[in-house]
């Protein structure tokens, strides 16, 4: 199969989908990879090592297109990519359908297939990929926080972690999933007191097996309110989606907050669990509102390319290889995880939620094919 590597072009967005060791094995596989010049860049990977992996370099994006069946990338493809993709392209890359309903109704309209890395599952079931890249998220999210505590970032000028004579710096964490728990653990070995608040005991009660010390709250409300007074930070990770009616904080709960205080939304979850929220990047990362920092860059890991690409690369390799080497219809038919991650076929949206969204058919897997 003809497989294509375009350059990411989102603000702050270093990685690239594969590495050059991912090239190796596609190549000694059988298949032809074309890369985008430049694509491994920012990730310390050069054309040429592209080249003496097997790769072919190519400078037009459209030529990139062209000569390629199954894409892929990180983020969804941009606007003038878009352009160029069409019902012959197998589309693999984080897509979040229900947050980017312009680019799904466009992709419906051409008839694109495309996979999602963050649905797809292991054979245990783990939702692999979207596990890894927030494990990553959730360790910058938390040494972001401390960077943004600092008084040249407008903060309140104390130092993450523990210090003699200081207290330690509270950090608290909404959510109790694989970036959540990096973000406690990470916390945890810099001496700060930690508390997670989360719906399921079970998972609070697998952080607490794991990190004894850390305070383990169910997430309510009278718990929420006792928890913010004392905050220096606070990193949600709970999704809820957006266009919700009640929010985890709410914006009149800021007052109560300590003045610099730092929160960061991992889910850059806008009108959804900190009502206060608005997408930032990483050119400019914050925001004051209520003399609170805010936080809010949906690719965290995009500035740690050369770390997130290999992790990405190793990670997706397996699943591209695979839908390369048995071609579309036998790989969704034959495996169950990477049948999940499916959500765009012929026209059909097999992505429940996003459906509802925008008002149109979703498609079971059958139906679709």
């Amino acid at each position: 199969m003809r497989i294509g590597i375009p350059k990411e072009s989102g603000i702050g967005e270093g990685r690239v989908s594969i590495t050059n060791s991912e090239v190796n094995k596609l190549v000694a596989a059988g298949h032809k990879v074309y890369v985008m010049k430049n694509a491994g860049i920012y990730a310390g990977i050069s054309d040429n090592i592209y080249k003496e992996s097997g790769a072919e370099i190519v400078e037009d994006i459209k030529e990139l297109y062209n000569k390629s069946t199954l894409i892929v990338k990180v983020k969804i493809p941009s606007l003038l990519e878009q352009e160029y993709i069409g019902k012959e392209h197998i589309l693999f890359s984080f897509i979040l359908p229900y947050k980017n309903p312009k680019f799904v109704e466009n992709m419906l309209n051409k008839k694109v297939t495309a996979i999602a890395y963050e649905n797809i599952k292991s054979i245990e079931g783990e939702a692999i990929i979207k596990n890894h890249m927030s494990t990553l998220a959730g360790k910058i999210a938390l040494l972001f926080a401390g960077k943004f505590l600092q008084s040249n970032y407008g903060g309140m000028g104390i130092l993450l972690g523990d210090t003699l004579g200081s207290p330690h710096t509270e950090v608290v964490i909404l959510g109790a999933a694989s970036g959540a728990y990096a973000a406690a653990k990470t916390a945890y070995g810099l001496g700060c007191n930690v508390t997670v608040l989360n719906r399921s005991v079970s998972r609070l009660e697998y952080i607490k097996d794991r990190m004894s010390s850390i305070t383990c709250l169910k997430l309510k409300k009278e718990n929420i309110h006792k928890v913010i007074k004392k905050a220096d930070i606070i990193i949600n990770t709970i999704d809820l989606k957006g266009q919700q009616k009640e929010h985890i904080i709410e914006k009149r709960m800021l007052k109560n907050m300590k003045r610099k205080s730092v929160i960061i939304d991992m889910a850059c979850d806008v009108n959804g669990a900190i009502e206060s929220i608005k997408k930032t990047s990483h050119k400019e990362p914050t925001y004051m509102e209520d003399g609170v920092i805010h936080c809010a860059i949906s690719n965290l890991p995009g500035i740690v390319p050369a770390t997130a690409s290999k992790l990405l690369g190793e990670t997706i390799e397996p699943y591209i290889k695979y839908v390369a080497n048995e071609g579309l219809k036998k790989s969704m038919f034959n495996n169950r995880g990477l049948r999940s991650g499916l959500c765009m076929y012929d026209g059909f949206l097999l992505d429940k939620k996003t459906a509802k969204l925008l008002n149109v058919e979703y498609s079971t897997f059958e139906e679709a094919f």
